[in-house]
């Protein structure tokens, strides 16, 4: 357990990246959707979809994780399941912390009236609905889907090299292109369009922890074999 918290610990001390960088591009993101708000006027609820922006952020810093500290970790003696146990760790608090935030600013948001001008940053529509506690899961679920990601990600990398990714990302591109080409072939957009509008966003948190589970099994796995 120590050796577990070691490496959240190792993962934190980089507070540049984990904690104050995030939240600057989203305060910059922040100021700017405020300033063309300002300009242009209105009284209109506004859904600037800015905050999407941290999320991104999130996914990047999940491919970057493992990089820049596997070999570190492992050269100091810290076994693989540790590891990734370690980094596990560290994108659950992160992702709650995060979550927690961003219900305070909607909160502020929602209270301030937009933030004195009508805009919607912080609360997506949809996603934000519900209770607080709904909120924060969903948010929670979300980010470390998208931690989990970059870093399984990051692992076919480690496991299989630069061929493997392009072989991996090969695969990708030809799955989605039949199936496009299938949707539009059997002309299928409207039964799926028709499905996903009936999905709750309780269901898509579930199918989110479901990836999860996935990810970070996939991730395991292959950095029990991955080379140093």
């Amino acid at each position: 357990m120590n050796r577990v918290a070691s490496v959240t610990k190792m993962h934190l001390r980089d507070k540049l990246s984990w904690i104050y960088m995030p939240w600057i591009i989203l305060l910059l993101n922040l100021i700017l959707h405020l300033t063309i708000r300002f300009s242009i006027g209105g009284k209109d609820g506004m859904y600037t979809g800015g905050i999407t922006s941290l999320y991104v952020y999130m996914l990047v810093i999940g491919m970057v994780a493992l990089p820049q500290t596997f070999v570190f970790a492992l050269g100091m003696g810290v076994r693989r399941t540790d590891y990734f146990a370690g980094t596990a760790m560290n994108f659950a608090l992160i992702s709650l912390s995060t979550s927690i935030l961003i219900l305070l600013f909607s909160l502020l948001e929602g209270w301030s009236g937009g933030w004195g001008v009508g805009l919607h940053f912080f609360r997506m529509p949809y996603w934000g609905d519900g209770t607080a506690i709904g909120q924060v899961t969903r948010n929670f679920v979300l980010l470390l889907h998208l931690f989990f990601l970059g870093f399984a990600i990051s692992s076919v990398q480690r496991r299989y090299g630069w061929f493997g990714m392009i072989v991996f990302s090969g695969v990708i591109s030809v799955v989605v292109t039949v199936l496009v080409i299938s949707l539009n072939y059997y002309q299928w957009w409207g039964n799926l369009f028709q499905w996903i509008a009936g999905i709750t966003v309780s269901e898509w948190a579930g199918w989110l922890f479901a990836l999860i589970v996935v990810y970070a099994l996939a991730s395991y796995a292959m950095l029990r074999k991955a080379t140093v």
